[in-house]
């Protein structure tokens, strides 16, 4: 496989090109051909496709995005390129198991297939949210005091003793060990000592990332996010992230988000991109595995119909051609302490699992506001086993995701933002208050009837 080496040669000797032009006459340009070639239709009939020959379309037409579209470096305005030989390899290469954590927390993350049998890999917490610092330590604990929860991401630090994080400030550094501290401890007195994170959230540039390179703070058995910035492009900060954990040895996963009426247009051009993304992330980053994250222009949530068609689509496509570990994303409008928050973690969550992915979540109000608990994740974890004990067909749980998604796509743009965390939990004793745990088991009645699946 290409070396991080070469790698950095390239994004000195690619073809030079201003960022406007790549934006719009290769992104944009070549996604729209390649939809149009392809026959590439988004129906809202079937956020879970059965069609075999859609998926099959879709890899190919990201494989060809791949191959003539490269990435752009953002500081030397080059275009790194792989020829078909180096993504194929970067194909045949890319991890199918990987051991995480350790010990008796230790778990196999594996490369979902479509329909797969197998319970999967349940990653907890509140990805991407800012939260705060008093409430960072039984926030975390609430995690991974649930069984079912096998590894964790949860959120950053944006404030660290009473002082706003700026990035490429010492106080990057000073978040990001903090937070990593903080997960340690909240681990061992959740009794979880070696249990896996995907970790380092406050670290914006590499400055954070570089901080916590000791077993002190992150292990090897630990993973970080390396993000392919929107669309197909990268920079030095995130090239640097690479370098360091590549010789570091904790694993390297692509971040890929591309955005629902961006440069890659609706969700055909993004299912295209997404494919691309993933194989130029191994390519590039020597990602051992990589986080799906759809963007709806409008609600951000991938819990949007068009969002879960992605998740869909893109993880059958990936798993039928280019078997690698996928984690898709469960983030919801809604917040923790409301009844919408269930019906978009379940609709989210059966879509991933029947399509090739591990679920993470839950990141209520899409990571806005520190309004997520243990409890809604449990919940998540618990229809993702249940999903897979009913051996859900792709056509039987398409019609469940598409009544589930009937129940709250309307309130998307105006959701229930639900409470904060303290407001649902007690926090001395890390568990939840007795109006959140009756709601939860309230919905949980509810979506088991309307779904069928044994909750």
């Amino acid at each position: 496989m290409t070396s991080i080496w070469e790698v950095i040669d390239r994004t000195e000797t690619g073809t030079y090109m201003e960022e406007t032009d790549f934006d719009l006459k290769v992104v944009a340009k070549k996604c729209k051909e390649l939809v149009k070639e392809y026959d590439i239709r988004y129906d809202p009939k079937q956020i879970i496709t059965s069609d075999d020959s859609l998926a099959d379309d879709v890899y190919e037409a990201g494989l060809r995005l791949a191959l003539e579209s490269g990435i752009y470096c953002i500081d030397t305005k080059r275009v790194v390129k792989f020829d078909e030989y180096e993504i194929k390899e970067g194909i045949i290469s890319s991890p199918r198991r990987l051991l995480i954590g350790e010990d008796k927390d230790s778990r196999i993350l594996y490369a979902r297939g479509v329909e797969d049998e197998r319970a999967p890999i349940i990653c907890g917490g509140q990805a991407g949210a800012a939260i705060p610092e008093e409430w960072y330590l039984p926030m975390a604990i609430s995690y991974m005091k649930e069984p079912l929860v096998d590894m964790i991401n949860n959120g950053g630090l944006a404030v660290v003793e009473g002082r706003k994080v700026r990035t490429k400030t010492p106080l990057e550094i000073q978040a990001t060990r903090r937070e990593l501290s903080m997960l340690r401890e909240a681990a061992r007195r959740a009794g979880r000592p070696g249990i896996s994170f995907i970790a380092a959230e406050s670290s914006v540039s590499a400055m954070g990332d570089l901080a916590i390179a000791s077993d002190r703070y992150m292990r090897r058995t630990d993973s970080h996010l390396v993000a392919l910035l929107n669309e197909l492009k990268t920079d030095f900060d995130r090239i640097s992230k690479v370098v360091n954990f590549y010789e570091y040895g904790a694993h390297n996963v692509t971040l890929v988000d591309p955005i629902i009426g961006g440069y890659a247009g609706g969700p055909e051009g993004v299912a295209v991109c997404f494919v691309a993304s993933f194989l130029l992330g191994r390519a590039m980053y020597g990602a051992d595995f990589h986080v799906c994250h759809p963007i709806h222009f409008r609600y951000m949530s991938t819990s949007a119909p068009e969002c879960m068609w992605n998740l869909n689509v893109v993880g059958q496509a990936m798993a039928r051609n280019a078997p690698c570990i996928i984690m898709g994303d469960v983030w919801t409008s809604a917040g923790a302490g409301s009844e919408m928050v269930f019906y978009e973690t379940a609709a989210n969550t059966i879509t991933n699992v029947v399509t090739g992915s591990h679920p993470l979540g839950v990141s209520a109000t899409n990571g806005k506001y520190p309004h997520a608990t243990g409890l809604e994740t449990r919940f998540m974890a618990e229809v993702a086993h249940a999903t897979v004990r009913s051996r859900l067909t792709r056509k039987s749980a398409n019609a469940i995701v598409v009544d589930l998604a009937k129940r709250y796509s309307d309130r998307q743009g105006k959701p229930d933002v639900g409470k904060p965390f303290p407001e649902l939990y007690d926090a001395a004793r890390v568990v939840p208050k007795p109006e959140w745990n009756a709601l939860y088991l309230e919905m949980k009645r509810e979506i088991s009837e309307a779904t069928g699946l044994d909750l």
